[in-house]
């Protein structure tokens, strides 16, 4: 059955993740056949981490008096097509606002009189938690998507992880590595590199003998403040995240809550350890070896022979 073409406006809405599940996963079919479609919907995650690094903290930030004035401006004018301010810009209401302002910032200022507005700290403390909230849903979504289909579960197998991660981390701009979960039954399958609303992101899938999935979802917060383990449960799929160090996590599963904490207690433990170190493979240790024998070879004294060499037996 042929596919039907994919447009570069939903290419570049798959890539966003604005797509539905049926024509994301029309998408999937036709870039699994389209080497060069794959190649621009690469390159086009490569953009949208690019410009989220970028401009994700100018975004954030609250407009400049000025701005918000020339915004309110341009809100009159085109609400009416014309020059005509709109109502609220008029000179008669914008006095009796200011009025009710003055009026209501004395009421306030003695009612609110023993409150004290939120620190920095808090408030960045809040933000974080609302982006967090945000990726564990991105996270249960990418779960329930790509577990729904064996065909287009992972880009990139787990036969060598090393270069897995090594990918992973090129997209991200960050180390990050599959924890080993082999220990709790359950083994690294492959991952894949997804858009988020923290930038780029990656996500590993796992598989148990039950043939059951879990899939470990890693951003990159802004504030990376360290936060501990928070629960969500979207219909039957359950979802542990958490900040360590620079990254995010977020484990999901159609587990119990009981089941997915031992889990996200061992890839935390994991996280914590760092990645295992490997050694080189044995074609690679051959040739040191072989470049330390000849010198110690030179090390030895030219012209020094065994004493049993040197030494004639005694006649009896």
């Amino acid at each position: 059955m042929s596919v039907q073409r994919v447009s570069e406006d939903e290419l570049h809405a798959y890539v966003d993740g604005q797509l539905d599940g049926n024509r994301r996963l029309a998408v999937e079919r036709w870039l699994a056949d389209d080497a060069e479609a794959a190649r621009r919907a690469d390159d086009y995650r490569v953009q949208t981490a690019l410009l989220h690094d970028l401009f994700d903290t100018v975004l954030r930030e609250p407009p400049t008096d000025a701005e918000q004035d020339l915004t309110d401006r341009l809100k009159g004018r085109l609400a009416f097509n014309d020059n005509r301010p709109a109502w609220h810009a008029r000179p008669v209401v914008r006095w009796a606002a200011a009025v009710m302002l003055v009026v209501a910032g004395a009421g306030g200022g003695w009612f609110g009189r023993g409150t004290q507005a939120p620190s920095p700290v808090a408030q960045q403390q809040q933000q974080q938690r609302q982006t967090l909230a945000t990726f564990a849903q991105e996270a249960t979504q990418a779960h329930r998507f790509y577990t729904s289909d064996e065909r287009f579960q992972v880009e990139l197998g787990a036969d060598n992880q090393d270069e897995l991660n090594g990918w992973l981390s090129k997209r991200m701009g960050r180390d990050v590595f599959g924890p080993d979960l082999g220990r709790i039954g359950f083994r690294l399958i492959g991952g894949r590199s997804l858009p988020t609303d923290l930038g780029a992101g990656a996500q590993y899938m796992y598989i148990n003998d039950a043939d059951k999935r879990i899939t470990l979802f890693v951003g990159a917060p802004q504030s990376g403040n360290t936060a501990n383990f928070s629960f969500t449960q979207n219909g039957d799929v359950s979802t542990f995240y958490w900040v360590e160090g620079p990254l995010a996590y977020a484990l999901a599963g159609r587990l119990s809550k009981e089941e997915l904490l031992e889990i996200a207690k061992a890839v935390y433990s994991d996280v914590k350890a760092g990645p295992p170190r490997r050694d080189p493979p044995q074609d690679q240790q051959r040739p040191q070896e072989q470049q330390q024998q000849p010198q110690q070879q030179q090390d030895q004294p030219a012209g020094v022979q065994p004493i049993s060499d040197t030494q004639k037996p005694k006649d009896s």
